[in-house]
């Protein structure tokens, strides 16, 4: 499915959106500057019209008490607020400024037909504002939107470079107009919140540095601000103009300056300053960390990293603070303020499919019933009406599950009529349970087909384990070991020796009891076996001679290591080759001569416990796959017919294999720029 889809991150003060098509993201930018961000203001007119973006930002100044800095102000508090005579609803407002993007992202990019938005972590399962977000989106055309926590979206920003192994765990500080501590864990290559703490410091902070700048300058501001009314509003959200422009450009000099307004002194704006009214919502947030942390019964040494996202992750200092107070490595992605738009529209590609098949009827009536993600779902809408027909694939309904995430409903290989809805539209379908009735036409015979899933690169070499459970990718210098789920490519553990073990050589093999190891050296004959799983160093031995060629045997857990003329022989110069034990790091045997790397057996540069070959045929022998000149090819062996052919050149020294459920299809391959990995999924005919 590569349809269009509209992705929108609406945020407190601001928003911000794209279109994911394929693997391309176009931004949506604000019309009236070219922004990347929305304003997140709106102003209610004298005619009752509601403006939004730039536009509401010029209007404010005429009517500032029909002013709100932000739609989502509403939604937060659960409750309409009032611009001037007027109460206004949280859905109108959001739906207005949804309106007005989704116009423009429709004359930039023709029709779109999803839309994805982001929810606060503070939005649980179930809370009315998750509702309310739905009816905006509804009000824009969008009924069928879904919803996606923005602290799961930040940690699949790919800009933040986070590499986090299954059930590793994340803390997300998304601090805009609130500030707030998620922890996040990776379940099934998914970032899943499990609890969470904000309070409004962001708009806190700003009242500070007002406070400051009126008193800075009060000889020449604080008229306005007494005068009341109109006056008085409009001198308040001018000062919150100045001291927000103000503060985000301290991270790059340690002192700025800004102009209030004609005819008033500039105001002066330093580190020290911002230092200071920002060190109690500081300590705040490292509180509310270890608290969530707690919560989660773990500790803080079981997090991978903490992340942060929002305009706030700009303020100077914070992340060294937050480092400090909480021990673990400190992430800020570039542009911040964008990472949950960039992470939900990696989500988006990621989750393309949003197809659930008709289970295959196992009784003569011809009931249809589906496997709702999450077990139930509430219907949204039939999308084919009673008496009428369907093809194959058609899309029969929409479900909406617990978390918002809304599945598409299809008959499957299935072709029929559809004679009766059982569900009504806004009640609950049930995983299994008959929700339509069909009279089906037969199904025909349908040959496998396969579905590119991924492509993983390095530059090292991917080693297939022997249960072809697991895939492990090991950089050619020692740095890292990985190893990733076949079918999402989601890590699951990681090895990185760091200075003191990485030698700039290294070699992946299997050990006693399949115990995956890493044996690294350098060139000084220095070398250390790491049990990959554990992350602790089993063996460590050095070698007098500096070695040219090494060569492990697993089967008896031994290394050879030679020295080219490292040893003399009355005038001449002999190779010298010294055999390790590999467990214990004690030297068997030392041997001189010529041509030494050929006389010992069963000792290779390479794990022989590679599950990776030329042919390979799937666990219920109904498939053989082969590689040959640069191409992988699929046989059924039933009928002998070619099912599937890949392409894979220029690649070089192909190889493929099943997992070992057969469910996917491997083929690994070299070319100029390392070593990579294709995987498919084997779609098997009903």
């Amino acid at each position: 499915m590569n349809e269009p889809i509209l992705v929108v991150d609406v945020g407190s003060w601001a928003l911000s959106a794209a279109v994911a098509q394929a693997d391309q993201l176009h931004p949506v930018r604000e019309p009236a500057t070219g922004a990347l961000r929305w304003p997140g203001g709106a102003t209610l007119t004298g005619r009752d019209q509601l403006l939004i973006g730039t536009q509401a930002e010029h209007a404010r100044d005429e009517h500032p008490r029909q002013y709100v800095d932000g739609v989502r102000r509403a939604i937060d508090a659960n409750a309409p607020i009032w611009l001037g005579d007027r109460l206004v609803t949280g859905a109108e407002l959001l739906g207005t400024a949804l309106d007005a993007i989704v116009q423009e992202a429709r004359r930039l990019y023709g029709p779109i037909p999803r839309l994805v938005m982001s929810a606060p972590a503070t939005y649980r399962t179930h809370d009315p504002r998750r509702e309310t977000l739905i009816a905006a989106a509804g009000l824009a055309g969008y009924p069928d939107a879904e919803l996606l926590i923005d602290a799961s979206a930040a940690v699949l920003d790919p800009m933040t470079m986070l590499e986090v192994p299954e059930g590793g765990y994340v803390l997300v500080c998304d601090l805009g107009a609130t500030w707030t501590a998620t922890l996040a864990q990776v379940q099934h290559a998914q970032p899943v919140p499990l609890s969470q703490e904000s309070a409004g410091h962001g708009r806190d902070l700003d009242v500070l540095l007002v406070a400051d700048l009126r008193a800075a300058l009060s000889e020449w501001v604080e008229p306005a601000f007494a005068a009341g009314g109109d006056t008085g509003v409009r001198a308040g959200l001018h000062a919150l103009d100045v001291v927000r422009r103000l503060k985000h450009r301290l991270a790059d000099v340690p002192e700025v300056t800004g102009e209030v307004e004609q005819g008033v002194p500039p105001y002066r704006m330093d580190r020290r300053l911002l230092d200071q009214v920002t060190e109690p919502a500081a300590r705040w947030l490292i509180a509310s960390c270890r608290a969530v942390v707690a919560r989660a019964g773990i500790h803080p040494g079981d997090v991978t990293a903490v992340l942060l996202v929002g305009g706030g992750a700009r303020l100077p200092g914070l992340g060294q603070v937050l480092h400090n107070g909480l021990g673990r490595p400190v992430t800020r992605p570039a542009d911040p303020e964008l990472s949950v738009l960039r992470g939900a529209a990696a989500w988006v590609r990621s989750h393309r499919s949003r197809a659930v098949p008709a289970d295959p009827p196992s009784w003569r009536v011809e009931p249809l019933s589906w496997t709702i993600p999450g077990g139930r779902g509430r219907m949204v809408r039939w999308l084919v009406k009673e008496g009428e027909a369907y093809g194959r694939d058609a899309l029969l309904a929409q479900v909406r599950t617990a978390d918002d995430r809304v599945f598409d409903l299809s008959s499957g290989r299935g072709e029929g009529v559809l004679l009766e809805q059982r569900v009504a539209v806004g009640d609950v379908v049930v995983s299994g349970a008959v929700a339509a009735h069909a009279r089906l036409e037969p199904a025909g015979v349908e040959r496998f087909q396969l579905a590119k899933r991924h492509h993983l690169r390095v530059a090292g070499d991917w080693l297939l384990m022997p249960d072809r459970r697991t895939l492990v990718e090991c950089s050619g210098d020692g740095e890292y070991v990985k190893v990733r789920a076949i079918a999402s490519g989601a890590l699951v553990t990681e090895l990185r020796p760091g200075r003191a073990g990485r030698g700039g050589h290294a070699q992946v093999a299997l050990g006693p009891g399949q115990q995956l190891a890493l044996v690294t050296w350098d060139a000084d004959g220095r070398f250390a076996v790491w049990d990959v799983l554990s992350g602790r160093v089993m063996a460590s031995f050095a070698d007098v001679h500096k070695p040219d060629l090494v060569l492990l045997n697993e089967s008896e857990w031994r290394l050879l290591a030679t020295g080219e003329g490292a040893a003399h022989v009355g005038r001449y110069r002999r190779d010298v080759a010294t055999v390790w034990d590999l467990a214990t790091g004690a030297r068997l045997d030392r041997i001189v001569g010529e041509d030494l790397g050929k006389r010992f057996t069963g000792y290779t540069e390479t794990s022989r416990a590679d599950a990776f070959a030329s042919e390979a045929e799937s666990p219920d022998g109904r498939l053989r796959a082969a590689a040959l000149d640069g191409t992988v090819s699929v046989r059924d062996l039933e009928t002998e017919a070619e099912v599937f052919r890949a392409d894979l050149s220029p690649a070089r020294q192909v190889s493929t294999a099943f997992c070992h459920e057969g469910r996917h299809l491997l083929a690994r391959g070299t070319d100029d720029d390392g070593a990579w990995v294709d995987v498919w999924e084997v779609l098997q005919p009903a």
